[in-house]
């Protein structure tokens, strides 16, 4: 049995179909309310965020347009965190 390389493609729309697969991920994490999941995967976004902006610095438009809905999905995890500490502190 031999070992297969596998390189993961972060160019084009390879790329930012693996930043919606993540992004798809953490909603469903914030929706579950898995707070070691959305740790994780938050971790995991910074990584394949840097290497798919290294990937793509002659083509950013899709990028940027996957980077603007990430910024979304960051907007709610902070509303529902601001949500649960008032909740907490009634």
């Amino acid at each position: 049995m031999g070992m297969h390389l596998v390189v993961a493609n972060y160019s084009g729309m390879a790329g930012v179909l693996q930043v919606r697969n993540l992004q798809h991920d953490l909603n469903l994490a914030l929706e579950q309310e898995d707070w070691l999941s959305v740790r994780r995967l938050d971790q995991a976004c910074v990584v394949l965020i840097d290497k798919v902006i290294a990937a793509n610095k002659d083509d950013s438009y899709d990028l940027i347009l996957v980077l603007q809905e990430l910024k979304d999905v960051y907007a709610g995890l902070i509303s529902l965190c601001h949500h649960k500490v008032i909740a907490m502190a009634r």
